[in-house]
């Protein structure tokens, strides 16, 4: 269901006002004072979930399609998080939301209502284009993303190498010393620090640990190396903001 949509079935939909979505989350840190001392002990700087109220008004163009555009509104997200795309001047950003609450419909007229939906991303970041690069055994490449935060990689490794593998990102490596075999689909995903073996978790698998994110706008050195045989790995990364 678009809600910036003027050829809505029941009507005309309009979003008015996306509160939250423009502007970062609040931070949270767990400082702590120093005793007999100046200042604080820091920590490293988190961002909280991002919350977001989305509000709008609509016009239905019936008695009957004031009742059923009230149904669908009432209905938006009751099944469970869905995926909030953002579309304004060719620029595009998602995220995963879940309602925090009912929607909240108030009629001014017999077919108009000012309408307020709040929702809540527990991931608070926004992700745009998606890029890709593949990258063979022995060989580079680069990887950027246009955010405007660093952006954790998706690592997909396909091929053969049974003595195992490392990937390099930005000079940092993350290595795998069980093997890959012909057929076998290795994904190493970089922000839960977590290897998956045809499709399916795997504990304790790595070597090195070195997991980095991907600052935006600079192009990223990418390698793969592996002591026998030969595969690929495909990365992928998206624009990614905050």
């Amino acid at each position: 269901m678009e809600l910036n949509d003027p050829q809505y079935r029941y009507g005309r939909l309009e979003v008015d006002d996306i509160d939250g979505w423009w502007n970062p989350p609040s931070r949270k840190n767990q400082d702590s004072a120093r005793v007999n001392s100046d200042g604080d002990y820091g920590s490293e700087n988190y961002f909280e979930a991002r919350y977001v109220s989305i509000t709008g008004a609509f016009v239905a163009k019936g008695e009957s399609e004031r009742w059923k555009g009230a149904n669908a509104l009432a209905a938006l997200l009751s099944t469970g998080p869905k995926l909030m795309t953002v579309s304004i001047d060719g620029d595009v950003q998602t995220a995963m939301v879940k309602a925090t609450d009912q929607p909240d419909l108030k009629w001014l007229a017999p077919r108009l209502a000012e309408y307020t939906i709040q929702v809540k991303a527990d991931d608070p970041y926004k992700y745009g284009e998606r890029r890709e690069v593949s990258v063979a055994s022995g060989g580079s490449d680069t990887v950027f993303h246009r955010g405007t935060v660093g952006a954790w990689p998706s690592v997909a490794l396909s091929g053969s190498m049974p003595d195992g593998y490392t990937v390099t990102i930005g000079g940092q490596s993350v290595s795998v010393p069980m093997g890959l075999a012909s057929g076998e689909s290795h994904r190493i995903d970089y922000r839960r620090r977590r290897l998956y073996i045809n499709g399916s978790l795997f504990m304790g698998a790595f070597g090195s640990q070195n997991f980095r994110s991907i600052p935006p706008g600079l192009r990223t050195a990418v390698s793969l190396s592996a002591s026998s045989g030969s595969g690929t790995a495909e990365v992928t990364v998206n624009d990614t903001y905050i």
